[in-house]
């Protein structure tokens, strides 16, 4: 009795560790044919240069236009300096006010809710500052007594407080005027937020010709390798097996197309470069076109993949099911 279950007990630890090496071996027999598909479904890529050559430009001016629509809206951003950091509020003070008035005013302001800093300028700045600037310094020779009065700078913290910000300025003692100038702030930002959406429209709409696109050239694959597909589901192929290559495919054109972009939009920035600089000279400013970057090409590289195999899945799952041996 004891030797049976002795070989009984051997028995099943026996079978448990063949059932573990065959599903180790089921593993290993999935990962190796997924290399030899996406091994072979890049030969065949190579193997059709001028076919897939095309196919890849299409994906890759698909890819480009909202890309480098996307990168225009960023770098206008980036040239304004932000629609947040614009918006400052000028405070003019009442001409005759005192030093110790002029701190108070600027510990009130700097406790209202809502500011980020508050710059105080003097009469006698603002007037050096016009001289510099206007073009007009000689005509204040003329004057008697300097026409420029104390003013303060007021950075809201958000665009959207700078009305509350005003109102609140306007009631305290010593403040003569308040200027906001929040129309052309609006006006570039609805830009800015119309541009964001015009490229979320574009992207979609030239998404889907990318799918289109790489799904009639898997149809295609598909009507070519018909009697092929027909003998691996007589001999038991899964649907699962048969679609994997063509999966593989649509990837990488998707890929290969969001690689060629990414070098297009490259050349672009390069190409740019140039007038950029030189009109940023002509304005005395350090502003420089910023590129995809390394974050902007690998996400590039993520959308263009994931089109691809979401056309080739629509094509694989539609005219798959039309080809059954007999």
């Amino acid at each position: 009795m004891a030797a049976t279950k002795s070989r009984a007990r051997d028995s099943g630890q026996r079978g448990a560790r063949g059932q573990m090496l065959s599903r180790v071996d089921k593993w290993r027999s999935y990962r190796q044919h997924h290399q030899a598909t996406l091994k072979s479904s890049t030969l065949k890529i190579l193997g059709e240069p001028l076919q897939s050559l095309l196919t890849i430009l299409v994906i890759a001016i698909a890819l480009t236009l909202p890309a480098a629509l996307y990168l225009s809206v960023e770098n206008i951003r980036q040239l304004s300096g932000g629609v947040d950091a614009s918006a400052q509020i000028s405070v003019f003070v009442k001409k005759g006010a005192r030093e110790s008035a002029l701190e108070s005013l600027t510990t009130k302001l700097e406790g209202l809710s809502g500011v980020a800093s508050v710059t105080y300028i003097s009469a006698q700045d603002a007037r050096d500052e016009f001289e510099s600037l206007s073009g007009f310094g000689a005509a204040l020779q003329y004057l008697d007594e300097n026409p420029l009065p104390d003013s303060f700078l007021v950075q809201p913290l958000l665009v959207g407080d700078a009305s509350r910000l005003v109102t609140e300025i306007r009631e305290l003692k010593l403040v003569d005027d308040v200027q906001l100038d929040l129309e052309w702030l609006q006006r570039l930002d609805a830009l800015l937020d119309m541009g964001r959406k015009l490229v979320l429209a574009l992207g979609a709409a030239l998404g889907l010709g990318v799918i289109l696109v790489v799904g009639n050239t898997i149809r295609l694959a598909i009507q070519s390798r018909r009697d092929e597909i027909t003998v691996v589901k007589m001999v038991g192929g899964t649907d699962a097996y048969v679609r994997r290559p063509f999966l593989y495919s649509g990837l990488l054109f998707g890929m290969f197309g969001a690689l060629v972009a990414g070098i297009l939009l490259t050349g672009l920035g390069f190409w740019l470069a140039g007038p950029v600089d030189k009109l940023a000279l002509l304005y005395q400013s350090q502003f420089s076109i910023s590129g995809l970057g390394f974050s902007g090409f690998v996400t590039l590289l993520l959308i263009g993949g994931s089109v691809g195999l979401i056309g080739a899945w629509l094509a694989v799952g539609q005219h798959l099911r039309n080809i059954q041996p007999r």
